[in-house]
């Protein structure tokens, strides 16, 4: 590996290695401790690795940055795994007139931004909170932004990707040398082979390409407040509207505590144990002035459209009693504040505040995908609370629409990382929200590594039949079983009976 890396880019030494380790681990760390680290610089030395990897029947788990906090950060789920770290891959490529980029896995959303201002591009990108993670990473584990461009997998188009046995592919049109339009059209002549990389252990990718949205004549900001929980229902079902209609582009709803938990803490509020009782969260409520839901999203393009999409939104939700609705509107070239940043996809640093409960913050998420329905969501919602509240929990819960037709519903379960009793109930409810889902045929779209092969394990339509199509991907493209072992629940040949005869991990 040395050989082919340099010295100084394999590590072994423990002081190095820790920020391998997941930051956030509800007590498991060194269940999921790699025990090394490699960091190709190019392609040629992502094949060498793979030649090396295959020789020993070294798993290696592959990570952009290894900032995928939340899931278990670049730990892997195999203990002993060497991380593949690309984060020293940080090509950047930009065409303007097209508005797309092409970028290697250690770019992130800071440096993509500053590469499209510094060549002063009418270009905005798409980023999530915060925006220091990897563009190619976070694209792989299908995130999510704020601005019409939020889907990130469905912006993607084109891709390069080494195969375990070093082969490298480039998906699309970019299978004919040359073709110009690679990253401008997403199919071509015979199967589209991009989603067999998203979410996956079959190659490693080192190249995307990833649409850009121009520059917006005008761009409002719409932030509304809803008083009553029950006011989810009319709230949803009139965005749902205004999502089908193409007015609103995405729209992210936030409940009470995750309005609160950036201002507040816990202790503030309720000194007692357990979740807030229900009169600490209404006196939250109403000293700090916030609702019981929050509704926020952009309005972008030129200023006679923006303004007919504002009088839509308006009329739409008048008929919600008591909700209070605000607009920021900003033309071309002016200064955006860093409160409505990232809905004009400009990155921020600031990780999510994790001081609800103080001690050393961490959260894991259990989040779903649901479809957009009012009172269907509503019945989840309060399902959820109970589960939440029965292990000491408050509820943090954020929904986020990329798709006119359903939501990302985030979970975060925030713990005192340093605390084992919350670490063991976060654990817990990590899993009865798993299960609780999976009696409502609903499922996450992510998960933490500990929990990837009990996730897995839901999707059981006709024994399951996709599972077992995965490890007939797998056996083919990598047989030697050397990609990210266990990834989505997905193992080479040698660890399964292992992992069956453990249930959840092998």
């Amino acid at each position: 590996m040395r050989s082919i890396v340099g010295d100084d880019q394999v590590v072994t030494a423990e002081d190095r290695l820790a920020p391998y380790l997941d930051p956030y681990s509800p007590g498991l760390a060194d269940e999921y401790a790699p025990s090394g680290a490699v960091l190709p610089a190019s392609v040629d030395e992502v094949k060498g690795v793979l030649g090396v990897a295959n020789r020993f029947r070294l798993p290696l788990w592959t990570v952009s940055l290894g900032r995928n906090y939340a899931y278990g950060g670049a730990a892997p789920c195999l203990k002993g795994s060497m991380v593949l770290d690309l984060s020293r891959m940080r090509a950047i490529e930009v065409n303007a007139e097209l508005a797309y980029a092409v970028v290697e896995p250690g770019v992130t959303y800071l440096d993509l931004y500053k590469f499209i201002r510094d060549k002063n591009y009418p270009l905005w990108i798409d980023c999530p909170d915060p925006g220091w993670g990897s563009v190619l990473g976070n694209t792989l584990e299908h995130g999510i932004g704020y601005t019409p461009y939020g889907d990130h997998a469905g912006h993607q188009c084109g891709m390069e990707v080494v195969l375990a046995g070093g082969e490298l592919v480039r998906t699309g049109l970019g299978a004919m040398t040359g073709n110009p339009a690679w990253p401008l059209y997403k199919y071509a002549f015979g199967p589209t082979l991009d989603g067999l990389f998203m979410q996956s252990n079959f190659g490693v990718v080192t190249k995307i390409g990833v649409w850009l949205m121009p520059e917006p004549e005008e761009f409002s900001v719409i932030e509304m407040m809803f008083r009553r929980e029950e006011d989810i229902v009319p709230m949803i079902d009139a965005l749902r509207v205004l999502r089908l209609d193409g007015i609103v582009p995405t729209a992210t709803i936030a409940n009470w505590m995750r309005i609160a938990a950036g201002n507040t803490t816990r202790a503030e509020w309720y000194d007692g144990k357990g979740a807030l009782p229900q009169s600490a969260i209404d006196r939250l409520i109403k000293e700090m002035g916030i609702g019981y839901w929050g509704l926020r999203f952009g309005l972008y393009g030129r200023e006679t459209i923006v303004a007919a999409q504002r009088q839509a939104v308006e009329g739409a939700f008048s008929g919600i009693e008591g909700v209070e609705l605000g607009v920021a509107t900003y033309r071309r070239g002016e200064a955006i504040p860093p409160e409505h940043a990232t809905l004009a996809g400009i990155p921020s640093v600031d990780l999510m505040p994790l001081n609800w409960l103080g001690g050393a913050g961490a959260h894991i998420e259990c989040p779903l995908v649901v479809p957009m329905r009012g009172a269907q969501f509503l019945d989840l919602y309060r399902r959820r609370t109970e589960l939440f509240n029965a292990e000491g929990f408050d509820h943090y819960c954020g929904l986020t629409s990329t798709t006119p037709r359903s939501f990302i519903n985030t979970g975060s379960i925030i713990f005192d990382r340093n605390d084992a009793e919350q670490c063991a109930r976060a654990r817990a409810l990590g899993k009865t929200l798993i299960e609780d889902a999976h009696k409502r045929q609903l499922s996450g779209y992510r998960a933490h590594i500990s929990e990837m092969d009990f996730v897995a394990a839901q999707f059981d339509f006709n024994d399951h039949a996709a599972m077992r199509l995965y490890e007939r991907l797998k056996d083919s493209l990598d047989p030697g079983g050397i990609l990210s072992p266990g990834k989505q629940g997905i193992w080479p040949k040698a660890l399964r009976k292992a992992k069956d005869a453990k249930d959840d991990k092998p």
